[in-house]
């Protein structure tokens, strides 16, 4: 009786192993789209294509930590942020160290592969402008989005850098960075995050 018992236990165990693998795989969310397919609308009607990754002209290699507020929604979660002039690569992890999500963007294609977030409400290339915007040359980042119609300015008030995006007047988004923190809100869209590099709680 006492193997029989034994015997049941290890395939209730299995059978339980095996069923929460599946529901990994089902969480589990991706897609992939090649640049210039997928414009970055800011508007019903006004957009965006990304620059491509040789614009950027700096190379960064470091931990981040991520608090972000979406809605009603805060989250928390660390990152991995590489970024060069041929890639843009953002590991996502949870508070147990495990990698919960990968964003990659390289000149040929963006992939977001994520176990909790759903690819088509997060979209990849919706991120990538966010970093963009961020993170790559003001100039830049100028020119480009004053081809699309859109104003972006860059101010420096005591300390910080402060990057405005508006369109026909209406501030669509705001972007202040002070030392290794940057603080990121879209107005429109009401969401926000701050980024803090080379660290990890």
């Amino acid at each position: 009786m006492f193997i029989f018992n034994g015997i049941k236990r290890k395939i209730h165990t299995t059978r339980y192993l095996c069923c929460m693998l599946c529901l990994f795989i089902l969480s589990c969310h991706s897609g992939k789209v090649t640049p210039g397919t997928s414009p970055v609308y800011y508007t019903d009607d006004s957009y965006v294509e990304l620059l491509p990754t040789q614009s950027f002209k700096q190379f960064i290699d470091v931990p981040q930590h991520i608090d972000g507020h979406y809605g009603e929604k805060d989250f928390s979660m660390d990152g991995w942020a590489r970024m060069n002039d041929s890639i843009i690569n953002i590991h996502l992890f949870s508070a147990f160290g495990t990698t919960v999500g990968e964003l990659r963007y390289t000149n040929d294609s963006i992939v977001f592969k994520s176990s909790f977030i759903d690819s088509e409400k997060m979209k990849a290339e919706y991120v990538v402008a966010d970093i963009q915007l961020s993170f790559y040359d003001f100039e830049i980042l100028r020119e480009h989005y004053n081809r699309y119609g859109f104003t972006l300015t860059q101010n420096f008030e005591s300390g910080h850098t402060v990057r405005t995006l508006s369109r026909n007047g209406t501030t669509i988004a705001s972007i202040e960075k002070s030392g290794q923190v940057t603080t990121f809100k879209n107005m429109l869209r009401n969401y926000s995050y701050i980024i803090t590099t080379g660290a990890a709680q």
